[in-house]
């Protein structure tokens, strides 16, 4: 009879998951500074040892406007208001240009 190892099992997923949460957080950051011109994306590629991540498309601007409320929702979550009142400043500046 085959016995599996649950616990194995288990501690990859939790790693993954893990994993995947560390990159989403990375991602959201990566993209607040951007957006607040922290950073350029030339400054963050610089600054990588390898990538970066980031929710949107850099080279087609346009598709920040599609995730802005996920990253607002994000800050939110981790109670960082103030990153939220400045995203939403952004946010409505693409508002009023669009």
């Amino acid at each position: 009879m085959l016995e599996f190892d649950d616990d194995i099992e288990d501690d990859d997923i939790a790693k993954s998951l893990e994993e995947e949460i560390e990159i989403l957080d990375e991602a959201y950051r990566n993209a607040y500074k951007i957006a607040t011109g922290e950073m350029t994306v030339r400054e963050l590629l610089d600054s990588a040892e390898d990538m970066i991540f980031l929710p949107f498309d850099p080279s087609s601007p346009g598709t920040f406007s599609l995730v802005v409320d996920d990253i607002i929702q994000y800050f939110s979550d981790n109670e960082e208001y103030e990153k939220c009142a400045e995203l939403v400043k952004i946010k409505d500046t693409f508002d009023d240009l669009g």
